[in-house]
C-alpha cells in the first residue's frame, strides 16, 4: 500500500509524463509510446483509492518520476513550467464547473468502452476521441495552452489529437494529485519532500 506521499508524487509524476509526451511530439513529431500508454491507462482507468495502482505501478512512471525530480531542483524547460502551471490552473477551473466536468466523464466513459472494443488504448479512434473532447470541453477553458513546437508536426492531424490527449491525461492526472493532498502550496513548500519522495520510488523500482 502506497504512502500519501507517494501517492501525491506518482501523480505529480504523471503530470509530468504526459507533458513530456506534448513536448516531444511538438518539437520532434516522436514519443515515448510506453509513458504515453501509461498516461492515457491513468485518464481512462477506474480510480479505485490508488494512484500508483491505477498507472500501473512505480514501474510505469520512472520516466515522469525522474523528470520530475529533474524539473522541481533545478528547472531547464521554459515551455514544460508553463504548461505544468496551466494545467494545474485548467484543473481548477475543470474542478469548479460541474456541468462541465460531467459531460467530460460521460465522455470518457464512451472512449473507455472505445478503447476495450479495439482492445488498444492508443488505437487512433480513442486518440482523435480524446482529441475531440478536450477541444470540446478544455480549449474554451482559460488559461488556454499553447503548445510551442515545429508546425510541420503540430499540423499532422494524429499528433495534434494526441497532444489534446496527452494533455487532458495531465489535467487528470493534476485532479488525483489535488483529491491527494496535494496543491500549489505543497507543490512550493513541499518541494524537497516532493523530490525525495519520488528519489525513493525510483530506487525501489
Amino acid at each position: 500500500m502506497a504512502s500519501p506521499e507517494q501517492e501525491r508524487a506518482a501523480a505529480m509524476a504523471a503530470v509530468f509524463q504526459a507533458l513530456d509526451g506534448v513536448r516531444d511530439i511538438a518539437d520532434r513529431g516522436q514519443h515515448d509510446g510506453a509513458a504515453a500508454r501509461t498516461c492515457l491507462r491513468g485518464l481512462l482507468g477506474d480510480y479505485s483509492g490508488s494512484v500508483v495502482n491505477l498507472y500501473g505501478g512505480e514501474a510505469s512512471l520512472q520516466h515522469g518520476l525522474k523528470l520530475m525530480v529533474g524539473h522541481l531542483a533545478q528547472p531547464q524547460s521554459m515551455h514544460l513550467t508553463r504548461y505544468l502551471v496551466a494545467v494545474l490552473q485548467l484543473e481548477r477551473r475543470l474542478r469548479r464547473d460541474r456541468a462541465r466536468l460531467s459531460a467530460l466523464a460521460a465522455g470518457l466513459e464512451r472512449t473507455r468502452r472505445q478503447a476495450e472494443y479495439f482492445d488498444q488504448i492508443d488505437h487512433d479512434s480513442v486518440i482523435h476521441h480524446l482529441g475531440d473532447l478536450y477541444s470540446e470541453h478544455i480549449s474554451s477553458l482559460r488559461p488556454r495552452i499553447m503548445v510551442q513546437g515545429h508546425a510541420h508536426y503540430l499540423q499532422d492531424s494524429r499528433n495534434a489529437a494526441l497532444i489534446r490527449a496527452l494533455l487532458l491525461a495531465a489535467i487528470r492526472a493534476a485532479g488525483l494529485w489535488q483529491m491527494n493532498g496535494g496543491g500549489r502550496l505543497r507543490l512550493v513548500l513541499g518541494r524537497r519532500a516532493l523530490i525525495e519522495t519520488a528519489q525513493a520510488m525510483q530506487t525501489a523500482s
